[in-house]
């Protein structure tokens, strides 16, 4: 019998992610700019923000809705047709680019999973486009360490339960990992379970939150290879 059941997320615990689009935003400004916006930086990032939260309601999360939130911001702009026709074929090719930036597996990772996967049952517990997160794990190589990979729209307390329940995880004997406060810990704390917090600096601003205070329930550390000691 396992240990420990851990489930793990994806996107900046075991594999860069979120950088790939802020570089994508960078240089999605500077097209903006060379077209003649003149937009002041905080307000043309904002605007980008609120295109992504309102394609994330209809596509889910992932690097093609992205692609279509910043068709989108383009849209707004008050660009001529001329001009928005040469935006959309830019747009087209940074989000070709993201689409194809291959993901760093994180520093420590492998060896870790590798050992952990010895002594605990190992679950990978995402959100994205399928097609996307599944090529990303392939190209990390690292599948073999998890005996079940999920993918949801949202990571809430519902999929949380729904997980816990179709896997048969015992509360007291899962433990949750990861990078988001959103996403990955708060959610996971509201069900009963345990949580290690291990922060990026690169966290999309979205999922930052702050993490509740729940009777210890919550270890944070700063490099993913302290789980061989904890676990």
């Amino acid at each position: 019998m396992a240990l420990h059941n851990l489930i793990f997320d994806a996107d900046d615990t075991l594999w860069e992610s979120n950088i790939h689009f802020l570089e994508a935003e960078d240089e999605f400004i500077a097209v903006l700019r060379k077209a003649g916006c003149a937009l002041e930086e905080d307000k043309l990032r904002g605007l980008v923000r609120q295109r992504e939260l309102d394609v994330i309601k209809r596509y889910g999360y992932g690097r093609r809705p992205y692609g279509l939130a910043l068709r989108a911001t383009v849209e707004t702009l008050g660009f001529d047709h001329r001009t928005l026709e040469t935006l959309y074929a830019e747009v087209k090719r940074i989000e070709q680019r993201l689409l194809n930036r291959h993901c760093e597996v994180r520093p420590g990772v492998r060896e870790t999973l590798a050992e952990l996967s010895s002594r605990n049952r190992l679950v990978l517990f995402t959100k994205g486009q399928a097609d996307e997160q599944m090529n990303k794990l392939k190209a990390s190589g690292l599948g073999a360490f998890f005996s079940h990979v999920e993918i949801a729209w949202e990571k809430d307390p519902n999929t949380y339960r729904e997980l816990l329940a179709r896997l048969e995880l015992p509360v007291d004997r899962t433990v949750m990992i990861g990078n988001s406060p959103r996403s990955d810990i708060n959610p996971a704390l509201k069900v009963g379970l345990r949580a290690v917090y291990i922060p990026h600096p690169q966290t999309w601003v979205y999922e930052q939150e702050e993490i509740e205070s729940v009777d210890g329930r919550v270890i944070t550390i700063s490099d993913f290879a302290e789980l061989r000691r904890l676990f």
